[in-house]
């Protein structure tokens, strides 16, 4: 039954995606609003399995990393509403961000049917635990939506500084829009991020007896918070704009794919799949 909820969602967020491409292509107000609205019915769907996940894995008390792909794909989609509601209105947001939510949901079909318990089974039911975990993967959610717009704001400026206005100039958001939605994700990321890494090392304390381990996994999440940190810091007291924030959300995105998916399956030890 559980399995049939995320399915429910899986088909919706297609049909949402193909809606939001139509909405790219039209502007048509009227598909945007039951484009959203099929969005709605997914994410809700997919609540339902949420629900479902939580209270099996608190009388079960063990996970897969399928489990895992499944929630950030949900809270990814509720960044977009979190976005697309903002007095910036980056409606368009949608084309580019829910390739994202739909890759990880994939991934859980293709490759993850029969995923490896988490290394951290019998210690969920810590304090400290579902903090972590949601911190983190929400974290990585705002700043995949910070890549997103990103990469709209790419498209954008590269088309206006060719005086080339064609597709993207007229479907896009301003400049100005893009980079407030970078900015905006860049500091909520960076607030869970912080979050996720304080609450991960007092979980350790309860469960292992340390706050740190030293595994490649925490090690490189640590890289990527200083990343996040030096952007903040050059945004802030040196007045980074546009392509350069583009860029580095770029990076940071790149060294998160790497420890999300290599770190965690062909790295052995600790905070990993591939014991």
């Amino acid at each position: 039954m559980k399995s049939l909820f995320l399915d429910l969602a899986f088909f919706i967020y297609l049909v949402s995606w193909i809606g939001f491409i139509f909405y790219f292509k039209t502007l048509d107000r009227k598909a945007l609003q039951i484009t959203q609205g099929v969005l709605l019915a997914g994410a809700l769907f997919h609540f339902i399995y949420v629900l479902l996940f939580i209270k099996e894995l608190y009388e079960v008390n063990y996970f897969t990393f399928r489990e895992i792909l499944s929630l950030f794909s949900f809270l990814l989609v509720m960044t977009y509403f979190y976005f697309s509601f903002s007095r910036d209105k980056a409606y368009t947001l949608g084309t580019f961000l829910m390739p994202l939510p739909l890759f990880f949901l994939l991934l859980s079909y293709l490759y993850f049917r029969e995923a490896p318990l988490s290394p951290f089974s019998p210690y969920i039911k810590s304090f400290w635990f579902p903090i972590h975990v949601i911190s983190s993967l929400l974290s990585h959610a705002f700043l995949l939506t910070g890549l997103s717009s990103s990469v709209m704001y790419l498209l954008q400026e590269r088309e206006i500084k060719r005086k080339h206005f064609g597709h993207f100039f007229r479907k896009l958001p301003p400049l100005n829009s893009l980079e407030r939605i970078s900015e905006r994700a860049l500091y909520q990321g960076f607030f869970f991020l912080t979050i996720g890494l304080l609450s991960g090392a007092l979980w350790s304390e309860s469960a292992f007896g340390d706050y740190w381990r030293w595994s490649a996994k925490e090690v490189i999440s640590l890289s990527l918070w200083l990343i996040y940190a030096g952007m903040l810091h050059q945004r802030i007291l040196i007045g980074w704009r546009g392509k350069r924030l583009a860029y580095m959300f770029i990076l940071g995105s790149s060294l998160w794919f790497f420890t999300f998916f290599v770190v965690n399956f062909y790295f052995k030890g600790f905070h990993t799949y591939g014991n």
